[in-house]
């Protein structure tokens, strides 16, 4: 009897070694740093319209074809400790923003260069249109949009709060439990996938 209570105690010993392990390759297999793209482009482009619409023949001029794709990168760190942080990388927000302020400032000159020619007066180029903004304005287009121009993203605040974060978490091979949320994962070679409700959030290794 003491002899198969020590083979049990044993084979207990060996699985409980081989959990151990198992768990511990996840956590290797995960850790290291993660990025992806939060798209912010369809957000920015609908507001231009938005704005440039209001304007008289702002219908006229599709702002949305002015802007680039936008963008910013989220870094998604696992550490083999058990720990997580997730942030918005700097500066990238205020990249995206002056691209889309630039795009609509294109978008404004064109409208102007649009509403000359209607009342019949000799067409300008954009730089033309360029020079008259600032005639008016006292600064240039790009100024303008900056201080007085649309919100064309969501504010760093707010998308902060949406990304940014940091904890503990544990992976189980089916999900990875951050901070008491279960999020079911998929993964393979460089690449990342978070099932959330919300979508899914692909990752690549950075």
């Amino acid at each position: 009897m003491i002899l198969l209570l020590l083979v049990i105690l044993a084979l207990a010993v060996v699985a409980g070694l081989l959990a151990l392990k198992l768990s511990r390759r996840e956590d290797t297999r995960l850790a290291g740093v993660w990025q992806m793209r939060a798209e912010l482009t369809d957000t920015a482009r609908t507001r231009a319209d938005a704005w440039l619409q209001r304007a008289a023949l702002g219908e006229q001029v599709p702002a949305a074809e002015y802007l680039p794709a936008l963008s910013v990168t989220v870094r998604l760190t696992l550490s083999p400790d058990g720990s997580w942080s997730r942030e918005i990388r700097d500066g990238e927000y205020e990249s995206a923003r002056a691209a889309a302020e630039r795009g609509l400032a294109k978008a404004l000159r064109e409208l102007l260069r649009l509403r000359i020619a209607d009342a019949g007066r000799p067409p300008e180029t954009a730089a033309e249109a360029e020079a008259r903004i600032q005639r008016v304005l006292g600064m240039s287009t790009e100024d303008y949009m900056r201080d007085y121009g649309p919100a064309l993203l969501p504010p760093l605040s707010q998308m902060r709060a949406v990304y940014d974060g940091s904890g503990a978490y544990l992976a189980d091979g089916e999900t990875i439990n951050f901070d008491g949320e279960a999020v079911r994962y998929l993964m393979d070679g460089e690449l990342l996938v978070l099932l959330r409700p919300e979508g899914a959030e692909v990752y690549e290794r950075a």
